[in-house]
């Protein structure tokens, strides 16, 4: 989970182990108890994997979809509905190929260096 820092700014997020066994509640992991750690962060990038992404941070950002369901952002800028709040890769384009992330990767990252100093160097 996020931690915000009373002023809605990102400062930290929560992890918690986990056991790949079916869980009591149909997921297929179970939380380990006393392994939750916190993270301080000033940035979070989330790599969805093959599985595809998920809806939590989507839904709990309230952000604006495309009639596919993908996080609607800009084809250039990657920016979302939300200032300062990028998407690029499957949560942008849907389930694609891995050379689609590594350039959308390598373009979120000049945005968000843009966003941050105002001016990037990036490629």
């Amino acid at each position: 989970r996020f931690l915000d820092d009373g002023a809605g700014n990102l400062k930290g997020l929560v992890t918690q182990e986990v056991e790949w066994v079916k869980a009591d509640d149909g997921r297929p992991f179970r939380e380990v108890p006393g392994t939750e750690k916190e993270w301080p962060a000033e940035l979070v990038l989330l790599s969805m994997g093959w599985l595809g992404p998920q809806d939590t941070i989507p839904e709990q950002l309230d952000l604006e979809r495309d009639p596919r369901s993908n996080v609607k952002a800009g084809e250039n800028d990657y920016a979302t509905s939300i200032p300062g709040v990028f998407a690029a890769g499957d949560v942008r384009r849907g389930m694609s190929l891995v050379v689609w992330a590594f350039k959308e990767g390598r373009g979120v990252a000049r945005e968000v260096d843009r966003f941050l100093m105002g001016a990037t160097h990036l490629p």
